[in-house]
């Protein structure tokens, strides 16, 4: 059958373009509905499968049937037919695809780049090039095959969970030469073993010599690829958390959470260098700390102001 019935079945020019293609079918397919036509379904219903697969056969949704070729006569010279393409039909855009994309912590904050890896669905071009496509091996006759596409995508600083990022031209091929669809990436943020997440806030340890811990002051500390300034109050202890405001995760809004480091301590590298009487020192300095401390706390606390002692 030519493509020309099957434009006609649309009650269309073969000059009509993929818009009033599906126009005509969207018209047709509501008169000879069977399920609008109760009492002649009989009758409609031949009608309307011939007008779906006119539909699908000009959109590309199915392949038009290939006819069997008539057996030569021995009297006659026979030869093979050169390759040719296939009547093409009107050009149809791809379809998008959407492809759960996952990003690494550091990319979500910081932005970079992340490669993916997808399947698309498109034409057989192996078979596009010759009469017909039941024999190629790689679409086994169908006509469409699928393959995986790779891309990388530029995730913007501070993306989100959720948030949608569009490659044109990345989703699935055209048919009859139509351009290709997009590629929709859905952004999953991926935290590694070493932080943990609630909601938009991240914590993670951090490991702070006893020293610096004891006295207080400030320390650089590498954090997801970028250095932070980490102030630390004096007398902390291990897992005393230091809050960072603003370094967590983004949403959509804009709005960010917060870091938290839990300290984990650990010796000071000089610690291995001090003499006897460097440590002997050490310990009469707490020794004498611990007796001031033991004093404190044995001093009767003096009446508050405006208070009345009673005898």
């Amino acid at each position: 059958m030519s493509f020309e019935e099957y434009y006609s079945r649309l009650q269309l020019p073969v000059t009509a373009s993929p818009a009033e293609i599906k126009r005509a079918y969207r018209r047709l397919r509501a008169q000879y509905h069977p399920d609008r036509n109760k009492g002649r379904e009989a009758a409609v219903e031949p009608v309307f499968k011939r007008i779906q697969e006119a539909f699908e056969i000009l959109t590309g949704r199915r392949q038009a049937p290939v006819a069997k070729a008539a057996a030569p006569s021995n009297s006659s010279r026979t030869r093979e037919a050169p390759p040719r393409e296939r009547h093409a039909g009107p050009p149809m855009r791809g379809a998008n695809c959407l492809v759960e994309l996952f990003v690494p912590l550091e990319v979500a904050i910081e932005g970079g780049g992340v490669e993916a890896h997808y399947p698309v669905k498109g034409p057989c071009d192996a078979c596009r090039q010759t009469v017909g496509n039941v024999h190629c091996e790689k679409c086994l006759g169908t006509g469409l095959r699928s393959w995986r596409k790779s891309e990388i995508v530029a995730i913007p600083r501070g993306a989100w969970d959720g948030q949608r990022l569009v490659v044109e031209g990345g989703g699935h091929p055209g048919v009859n030469g139509g351009p290709s669809g997009d590629a929709i990436f859905s952004v999953s943020i991926v935290c590694g073993s070493a932080f943990t997440r609630n909601g938009l806030d991240l914590a993670c340890d951090i490991q702070l010599d006893f020293v610096t811990a004891m006295l207080g002051g400030t320390v650089e500390a590498k954090i997801l690829g970028r250095t932070q300034e980490v102030k630390i109050p004096p007398n902390a202890n291990a897992g005393t958390p230091i809050r960072l405001p603003g370094l967590g995760l983004s949403e959509r809004n804009g709005a960010r959470g917060n870091l938290t480091l839990n300290l984990v301590l650990t010796m000071p590298g000089a610690a291995s260098h001090l003499t006897d009487t460097e440590r002997q020192r050490l310990r009469d300095i707490f020794a004498d700390a611990e007796r001031r401390a033991a004093q404190t706390a044995q001093k009767p606390q003096a009446p508050l102001a405006g208070s009345r002692v009673k005898r």
